[in-house]
């Protein structure tokens, strides 16, 4: 099978060593007392719930079902002080249906908006950069390692299922199982191979480190169009290119031309976080009693996102984090992304400059 683009050099290497200085950043940031301080502040300044008790009785709920997939959730309802905790009950407040635009087809949270086309999420975050796997129509695109265990779990399904000749055409729509899994795979209905994908336990959806994803967290895309990520709970592939819509193709292009890791494509959540935070800092600098400078600046909110979804996290890589936040606007200043070729915007917090000097020393 032809190698995909993600792991052809020289952008395979140098991903690699930017990913292991991407996992350091991002564990210096998660456990940092200073960055968890902030994001408590972004939190009460914000306007969010300081107390789960606190939170209107559709909100609790929908906190109580992401409990199972979504990292701060079981501290946000036990009310601790985390980053991950703080930074979920600002979204949730970001994400209230009061802040929802009439008639928007997908993604209806005003927050969704951006200002500017150095943006690729620009000028709605409405693009489609990943896809779940078993959307994939053709199976030519899976790399070796998942073709193969496909393959391998299929072989076990149909010796399991040898004294039920109508099993496979019953459950899943397939004339002749003896044709090849691939070749049935291409020619299924999206429904029929999800239902398959599930039933050989290829559903890639879990919260958890399994064995299965042992290499699809790094370099493991489904050819040279997708990369394979898990993200909490649910997970998806990156799409590499759209005929109808440059943006998903462009900014893997400009990923593999700086050699930055990716995961799972720009972070909407950045974009929704910080837009929602930059509105709330407009509005206090209006009000002549609040010292704008004390409370904390839009850098130190894509900090903390930074530490809410880096490895080892595995949410978001570097690169697709700082891309979301570029054009967000407090009224005062924009988030800029200057320099992509290395970790340097960090310094523009005293946080992100000591634990970026700690990493590289």
């Amino acid at each position: 099978m032809e190698a995909n683009v993600f792991d052809q050099d020289p952008y395979r290497t140098t991903a690699e060593k930017n990913r292991i200085i991407e996992v350091a950043i991002g564990k210096g940031l998660a456990t940092s007392d200073r960055l968890n301080a902030i994001a408590k502040a972004i939190r009460l300044n914000s306007g969010a719930p300081m107390r789960f008790g606190d939170f209107t009785p559709e909100q609790q709920e929908r906190i109580r079902h992401e409990s199972k997939n979504i990292g701060g959730a079981k501290e946000l309802i036990a009310d601790k002080d985390n980053l991950d905790a703080h930074v979920l009950a600002t979204l949730i407040k970001a994400e209230d249906e009061i802040y929802n635009v009439p008639g928007m087809e997908r993604r209806q949270c005003m927050f969704n908006h951006v200002r500017t086309p150095d943006n690729p999420i620009f000028p709605w975050n409405s693009h489609r950069f990943d896809l779940e796997i078993w959307k994939v129509n053709n199976p030519i695109q899976y790399p070796a390692g998942v073709a193969n265990l496909i393959a391998d779990r299929w072989n076990d399904l149909v010796a399991s299922k040898g004294d039920e000749p109508n099993y496979f055409k019953d459950t899943f729509g397939i004339a002749d199982h003896r044709d090849g899994i691939l070749h049935i795979l291409q020619g299924m209905e999206p429904s029929a191979r999800k239902a398959l994908f599930e039933t050989l336990n290829i559903s890639w959806s879990t919260e958890t480190f399994t064995d299965d994803e042992a290499n699809s967290r790094d370099s493991n895309p489904l050819g040279s169009q997708f990369r394979q990520h898990t993200t909490g709970g649910l997970s998806n592939v990156v799409r590499w290119s759209d005929t109808e819509d440059k943006s998903v193709n462009q900014w893997v292009l400009d990923a593999v031309a700086h050699g930055k890791p990716v995961l799972s494509g720009p972070s909407g959540h950045t974009l929704r976080y910080l837009n929602h935070y930059a509105m709330c800092r407009e509005l206090l600098s209006y009000d002549k009693d609040i010292d704008i400078s004390q409370i904390p600046t839009l850098e130190e909110a894509r900090l903390v996102m930074l530490g809410n979804l880096l490895p080892p996290k595995n949410h978001h890589s570097y690169h697709e984090i700082m891309l979301a936040s570029v054009g967000v606007f407090d009224g005062e200043a924009a988030l800029g992304y200057s320099n992509k070729l290395n970790y340097d915007d960090l310094k523009s917090t005293s946080i992100g400059s000591e634990i970026l000097a700690s990493v590289l020393k």
